[in-house]
């Protein structure tokens, strides 16, 4: 296992859980604490705006005011999730495995409580997530907020994986004391889960009913809570037979809502419910076509010019130019990150994350080792075209990709042209727009 090469847990630290159960009364203790959670909160901040293209929330009005608050998120791409969740829940502590704290690169990028998953054979598993649940207790009975993935693990296939009863339960304790506690529900979608500069969505669910009949034993209360909480989490994710299944009604929001405003996450909980049969007609018989050529794809989807193709070329051409200067003097750490994503995932819902474990290191060196270049020769104007050109890039980089698919699609296969926008036409008619 690839962690080994880090493995050097005595440098990480005690984890959040720890710490805060430490109750520490000196100043310093309390600086390194304040340092820890900014250094994380920057950190997180700076991948989600570097790694994503864009990070939207669904129903955002239903985020409650502050704690006690207790959020379940669907894991669908990793650690990386946690990044991305973060950005709308900024005063929550997350629940993380210690398996990704065991060494000091873990500490580097990830904090929160600690729990020990089973797939990790910890022999002090019983003891460790013991301890956990004590400390999400008191956080929540003191008033603050919770982050926990009911699945333990995460998986990007075509439905929720089996969901824990830990939740539930920490719920039900809660409850049993006469105390108040908001439970979100929250799903996320990928347009590209394993892409740079992709976009994701968040969906903030309806809070969870909290009320129980008076009758009802404990372990009673418990499974009634973990069928809530399984029904809320299925009603902001989407579960759908098999992965193909999945690809395809992915591969149809994508056509929908590309350029159009349109909800990614909506319009697949439409398509979840059965693909229309006008269009799943049209591309049973437009598919072998389309697999005949060596098409450029974009989120799986063949993009062609909806005007005039000079005007994606002209566009090309000097974004596609500006893009490519910030690649090359870049180069060092995306090559890294690119090495890593092939390199270590064992799944696909692996891959960004690796990219981020090496990327954002090496790209944090390569930055200083700029920095101190320009400083030795004096030479600062050149420090600034580098900010300026990766800035500049990082921002183009979602849509210079679309445009080379589109330019170049155009340019080899342009009599593919007519048909390809015929069935797009058909879906936007025939997959209602819902409100986002």
């Amino acid at each position: 296992m690839a962690w080994k090469f880090f493995k050097a847990s005595t440098l990480c630290g005690s984890s959040a859980a720890a710490r805060s159960q430490s109750k520490p009364q000196q100043p310093t203790a309390r600086l390194f604490l304040f340092m820890d959670n900014l250094w994380h909160r920057t950190l997180h901040r700076l991948i989600r705006v570097s790694y994503f293209d864009r990070v939207t929330v669904r129903h955002a009005e239903r985020l409650p005011d502050p704690g006690p608050i207790l959020y379940i998120g669907l894991h669908r791409n990793g650690a990386v999730d946690g990044f991305t969740y973060k950005s709308i829940c900024t005063r929550a502590v997350f629940m993380v495995a210690k398996q990704l704290r065991r060494s000091p690169i873990g500490c580097f990028f990830f904090s929160g409580i600690e729990v020990a998953r089973d797939k990790d054979g910890d022999p002090a598993a019983a003891a460790i997530n013991a301890a956990a649940m004590k400390e999400c207790a008191k956080r929540l009975h003191d008033g603050g907020e919770l982050f926990i993935f009911p699945e333990g693990t995460s998986a990007l296939g075509p439905r929720h994986l089996p969901f824990k009863s830990g939740a539930a339960r920490l719920i039900e304790q809660h409850l049993a004391i006469g105390a108040p506690l908001t439970v979100v529900p929250l799903g996320i979608f990928y347009e590209s889960p394993t892409s740079f500069r992709a976009r994701v969505e968040l969906v903030v669910g309806e809070p969870l009913r909290t009320d129980l009949p008076a009758n009802l034993s404990q372990p009673a209360r418990v499974r009634e809570l973990k069928q809530r909480i399984t029904a809320a989490l299925e009603n902001v994710g989407v579960n759908v037979p098999d992965a193909e299944t999945l690809a395809q009604i992915e591969r149809l929001a994508c056509i929908a809502t590309l350029g159009t405003g349109r909800s990614f996450a909506a319009t697949q909980k439409q398509l979840e419910r059965g693909v229309p049969p006008a269009v799943e007609a049209a591309w049973r018989e437009l598919e072998p076509v389309l697999t005949q050529h060596p098409l450029w794809l974009h989120q799986g989807v063949p993009l062609f010019p909806m005007s005039s193709l000079i005007v994606y070329a002209l566009l090309l051409i000097p974004t596609g130019l500006l893009a490519l200067l910030g690649v090359v003097l870049n180069l060092p750490p995306l090559a890294a990150a690119a090495w890593a994503g092939r390199k270590f995932p064992d799944d696909r819902n692996v891959v960004l994350l690796w990219k981020v474990l090496v990327g954002v290191p090496a790209f944090l060196l390569w930055a200083g080792t700029l920095l101190v270049a320009a400083a030795v020769s004096g030479h600062w104007l050149w420090l600034a075209v580098w900010l300026a050109a990766t800035a500049v890039s990082t921002q183009l980089w979602y849509r210079v990709k679309k445009l080379a698919v589109v330019v170049h699609n155009g340019l080899r296969f342009p009599g593919l042209r007519a048909r390809m926008l015929a069935f797009r036409e058909l879906v936007l008619k025939e997959v209602r727009d819902e409100p986002a």
